[in-house]
């Protein structure tokens, strides 16, 4: 299974498997696995993964929902790169810093316009 960190839009870390994302709920005290729980709340699925993050140790609960688009996913890296951009340089026009995220993103494929301009006005 591939595992990937993304920031949630609170800055928070997110494990994305499968497209599917989790989110941190904390460290499991008898073998110290990080404990993850699905980001819908309806869904109760629950995964462990090793202190490096890189391995899924175990998963309990079928997900009782469908996985997130690529698109969706894609979105939410874009737009958490822009703002992260626009933290650290605060004089660059946020068009700028969206066109220069947009050429640099290699997995930005998948984005249509409609997707940049939900990007651009929220």
């Amino acid at each position: 299974m591939d595992i990937t960190i993304i920031l949630s839009e609170r800055g928070k870390e997110l494990a994305l498997v499968n497209l599917y994302k989790y989110k941190l709920i904390g460290e499991r005290k008898k073998d110290n696995h990080l404990r993850w729980r699905c980001t819908n709340n309806k869904c109760s699925a629950i995964m462990f993964l090793g202190l490096d993050k890189r391995k899924v140790i175990e998963t309990t609960v079928q997900h009782n929902h469908d996985k997130n688009s690529i698109e969706k996913i894609e979105t939410q890296v874009l737009r958490e790169n822009c703002k992260r951009k626009a933290e650290e340089s605060i004089s660059t026009r946020p068009l700028t810093i969206i066109r220069t995220e947009l050429l640099n993103s290699s997995s930005t494929s998948n984005l249509n316009n409609q997707n940049v301009l939900i990007l651009l006005f929220s």
